[in-house]
């Protein structure tokens, strides 16, 4: 990010600013580095990268997707 990226300002109560800070210094992010990861993060949870599942992982977030439909995963036969 540079100086000529928008800029907004937000109020936000003291404890969550503290854990913020907290979270920032624990994972070596400045404070603003740490809010834009955390926002890109809960604006991209809706999506899963299907890549990443396995099978298993993949038919319960569609399950969850799909009003907890109950599957059973069993080897394919070929």
């Amino acid at each position: 990010m540079s100086r000529a990226d928008p800029q907004i300002n937000i109020r936000v109560p003291i404890e969550l600013k503290k854990e913020i800070e907290h979270a920032a210094i624990e994972n070596s992010r400045s404070l603003n580095a740490e809010v834009v990861h955390r926002l890109q993060e809960s604006l991209s949870s809706g999506r899963v990268n299907k890549s990443a599942l396995s099978t298993e992982e993949l038919m319960e977030e569609l399950s969850k997707r799909f009003g907890g439909l109950n599957v059973k995963i069993t080897p394919s036969e070929e």
